[in-house]
């Protein structure tokens, strides 16, 4: 094999390897907070049994907001702890951008219609906030008045789930930054290497 051949034999894959692949990240609807909703609200549901994905069951008001099929739950239990799922409608997502927004912490469930949404897919994201019991309160003459809620103090959030809607984008691990890195190591030494043969 003459030099040539071995040359371009071995300076292509390292090329391959060291290149630059570009990355995409999967874009996710702003869903604002429970704090200072900007959806239009569309259901509020008093009583027990209102359900957080992965978390539990709870007393207290739920308060439901849609945008563009996507769904913003914002639950106010009777002790004031307040607790967002943004439920992202992924229908038209494919199975990549729904493996990067599960490495980002979303939750999937395969049907809507068990949490009480559209039938259809969704990713499911929860955190927390601060808000004040949110029960009904009977008057005397026992009609129920209802406590606007969720009124809060806002405070920091902090997360149910691993990962908060204002994630950065996933792009790439270490294991790409290492073989770059190896790439061009053997890139150099092969440089090296055959200028002495060439001589």
């Amino acid at each position: 094999m003459n030099k040539k051949a071995l040359l371009l034999a071995s300076i292509v894959p390292t090329l391959y390897l060291s290149a630059a692949f570009p990355v995409f990240a999967t874009s996710t609807p702003n869903f604002g907070s429970c704090l200072n909703p900007q959806w239009s609200q569309t259901q509020v549901n008093y009583g027990s049994n209102h359900g957080v994905v992965n978390t539990g069951s709870f007393s207290g008001t739920d308060i439901i907001y849609s945008s563009n099929g996507n769904v913003l739950q914002c639950l106010c239990t009777d002790q004031g702890n307040g607790y967002q799922t943004n439920w992202l409608n992924v229908t038209d997502y494919s199975s990549t951008q729904i493996d990067e927004l599960k490495a980002q912490g979303w939750i999937y469930i395969p049907d809507g219609k068990e949490w009480g949404l559209n039938y259809g897919p969704y990713l499911a994201l929860n955190s927390t906030y601060a808000c004040t019991s949110c029960t009904p309160t009977p008057t005397p003459a026992n009609t129920p008045t209802v406590t606007p809620g969720p009124t809060a103090t806002p405070t920091p959030e902090t997360k149910v789930g691993a990962a908060s809607a204002n994630n950065l984008a996933n792009t790439g691990d270490s294991f790409f930054i290492y073989i770059s890195l190896l790439a061009g190591a053997a890139s150099l030494i092969l440089g090296v290497v055959l200028r002495k043969l060439s001589k």
